[in-house]
């Protein structure tokens, strides 16, 4: 019988060889697993290490007011109640920096530089409270928030944040009552009294109608000049208490635009006044059947001059209403367009003195 051949030192080896390179082979990869393995430990923990570091971000999560109402709301004047996640985190960021920066308010994105926390934060709590107030410095965003103002609630975003500077990220809001239900209601019913008692005299007596003797039948004919004061006179106080009743400001809403139309439709009542009782036969002037036709007519029918001056008052009584309703501040205008009111008013005066005949 034949055995297995021997092999040849050769081929042992080869053999040995073979067998050594697959054993560093094993090593190797075995090596490499471990560092992957403790690569990514390494990598989990650096992460674990600075999500333990890393401070939490401020965000506000409420604001109240602080005096409740049932439906939540918050107005001009009231103190705002802001709960914050991680406070101390944003109070250690406003000492951080040189010089040391306040922590505001912030409606809607908008930042409100006098708004600052009374009294101060304290900060092992997490509520800071500011007090709601139109300043001259926040006067723009006030206008922002409470102009073209409705009878519903308008929900508000709240925030707070270093001064010059973003606010924060904040899930609170409010809802804000840009008219004060309980005070227009007062101020429009005694402003309807008083408008209905106006007209009821106007009607009944010649408080709005020409200066002069009265006709044998009939009333006098309404005043032109008259009825532009009255025009004013209402305009200016519906607006000024309108004003104040929102922002709570009723003592610097005047304006010297507001003094200028008034001063013209008083002057022109008085010239008018002074004309008339200059002349050596009083006008008699008689009512007409419409009160329009009366304040656009004299005793040779209706006139041009009278026509311009009622014309521009409507149209500037009408501009002026709507920039108080838009921007809550008494309208401010040019001199020429004063000018222009006053040259009509002129203009009127001056053709009133040959009007009669």
């Amino acid at each position: 019988m034949y055995g297995p051949p021997t092999p040849t030192p050769t081929a042992r080896v080869r053999s040995v060889v073979v067998y050594g390179l697959l054993v560093i082979l094993a090593f190797a990869l075995s090596a490499a697993a471990v560092a992957a393995r403790d690569a990514g430990a390494g990598a989990t923990t650096g992460k674990d290490a600075d999500a333990k570091t890393k401070p939490a971000p401020t965000r506000v999560l409420k604001a109240t007011s602080d005096h409740p109402r049932c439906d939540d709301s918050v107005e001009l004047g009231d103190g705002l109640v802001v709960e914050v996640e991680n406070l101390d985190a944003l109070l250690e960021k406003a000492r951080a920096t040189s010089p040391a920066k306040k922590i505001i308010l912030f409606l809607d994105g908008r930042p409100l530089k006098d708004a600052t926390p009374y009294p101060p934060t304290d900060p092992g709590k997490s509520v800071v409270s500011f007090q709601l107030q139109r300043t001259e410095s926040s006067h723009e965003v006030w206008t922002y928030l409470l102009g073209k103002p409705k009878w519903d609630l308008r929900p508000t975003n709240v925030s707070i944040g270093l001064e010059d500077s973003y606010p924060v990220e904040s899930i609170a809001s409010v809802p804000l009552r840009v008219i004060p239900h309980g005070w227009f209601t007062f101020w429009a019913v005694l402003l309807l009294g008083l408008i209905a008692s106006f007209v009821a005299l106007a009607v009944s007596s010649d408080l709005l109608r020409e200066s002069g003797p009265a006709p044998a039948s009939g009333r006098k004919a309404y005043s032109l000049s008259r009825m532009q004061a009255a025009w004013w006179f209402f305009l200016v106080l519906v607006s000024y208490l309108f004003i104040g009743m929102i922002t709570g400001d009723f003592s610097t809403t005047i304006t010297g635009t507001v003094l200028a139309l008034t001063g013209i439709s008083a002057g022109t009542v008085v010239g008018a006044a002074v004309i008339d009782a200059g002349k050596p036969v009083p006008p008699i002037i008689p009512a007409n059947e419409f009160w329009w036709l009366d304040i656009l007519s004299d005793a040779n029918g209706v006139n041009f001059h009278r026509f311009q001056m009622a014309a521009w008052t409507v149209v500037l009584g009408v501009i002026f209403v709507s920039q108080v309703y838009s921007g809550l501040a008494m309208p401010t205008f040019d001199g020429t367009l004063l000018a222009l009111s006053g040259i009509s008013a002129g203009t009127f005066l001056g053709l009133k003195i040959p009007e009669v005949k």
